[in-house]
């Protein structure tokens, strides 16, 4: 009973946030949604796989040109070019699956890297469709300034609610144990006749699909995208730090990552703009050394567990 008061009192407040707070406010929380959102994609292949795909943000590129080139080129709305910017990360995504996951460990990281740079390459060349370094204006979203910004609230808490809720599943299901197996001990795997090849081109297939459909919002909510800013490698490590920050493998380990991450930022970073990659490499070394396992891992004395005890059973590393 206490849980389901504390999850209908979250409800609420998310629900009521546009309205109680400036346009700031909304567009921070709008930007840590999807921060989570696309970690938890990544948390997918990363976390429950065990494959580093340092080159992610190929499907958040592929997502938002896609979304960009089919309203601004074909004139298609919103709600067409949405599901089909999915679709088209999906389909890249096993390409590169079927090219990329031979490969293991560091290797594989640095090969989805490098596809992430190739792609981003082709974008910036391909300036008649994509308008290359000059970037693409896509229409912007009609309305006053508090209409734009609740509608991007509530598609990025949309997301982010998909993609939790998808990973919330998997980690309980046949499919999660497998990528959890491939995770653990691909060759012990291989022998137990889980079919690695095809259950990791899964996993990341999955991970694209969401991954994609953020960078279709994003690109719709910027109405303005350009290759550096949508294959940008420093939101990939980023997306690792959350991750690492909030448990990897866990289901809301990315979630409470973004907000931590994102809060630092604001209160931080804004601040000495200079030390950003100082003070982000600083979390990183106190994360490995002080909470390996992430946050939603902590005991200290059953602190956040015991105060939010649906984590209590939050699953871990195989």
């Amino acid at each position: 009973m206490k849980n389901i008061v504390m999850i209908a009192m979250g409800t609420l407040l998310l629900l009521s946030f546009p309205f109680l707070v400036t346009g700031f406010w909304v567009r921070l929380l709008t930007q840590i949604f999807m921060f989570a959102a696309l970690a938890s994609a990544l948390n997918i292949i990363s976390g429950f796989t065990g494959y580093a795909a340092f080159g992610n943000m190929i499907f958040f590129g592929m997502g938002a040109y896609t979304t960009a080139v089919l309203m601004t080129k074909a004139h298609l709305p919103f709600a067409v070019a949405f599901p089909a910017s999915g679709v088209m990360a999906v389909l890249l995504a096993i390409v590169l699956g079927l090219l990329l996951l031979r490969l293991r460990g560091h290797y594989f990281a640095l090969g989805s890297l490098g596809a992430m740079e190739a792609f981003r390459q082709i974008v910036d060349l391909w300036t008649d469709l994509t308008g290359g370094s000059q970037g693409i204006t896509v229409p912007a979203f009609p309305g006053k300034p508090f209409i734009v910004n609740t509608f991007f609230y509530f598609a990025m808490l949309t997301m982010v609610i998909l993609v939790v809720a998808f990973v919330a599943k998997l980690d309980k299901n046949r499919l999660g144990y497998a990528f959890k197996a491939i995770r653990a001990d691909e060759e012990a795997a291989n022998v137990m006749g889980i079919d690695t090849t095809r259950y990791k081109i899964i996993s990341w297939s999955l991970s694209a699909l969401f991954t994609g459909l953020v960078g279709s919002v994003y690109a719709y909510w910027f109405s303005y995208i350009d290759p550096p800013t949508v294959f940008n490698v420093m939101w990939v490590v980023n997306m690792f730090v959350i991750i690492l920050i909030g448990g990897m493998g866990t289901v809301f380990g990315p979630v409470v990552g973004a907000v931590i991450l994102e809060t630092v930022s604001e209160l931080v970073w804004s601040k000495f703009i200079n030390l950003h990659l100082g003070i982000l490499g600083t979390i990183i070394i106190l994360a490995v050394l002080f909470m390996p396992r992430g946050v939603l891992h902590l005991d200290l004395r059953g602190g956040l567990r015991r105060l939010v005890p649906g984590l209590r059973k939050e699953g871990t590393h195989a």
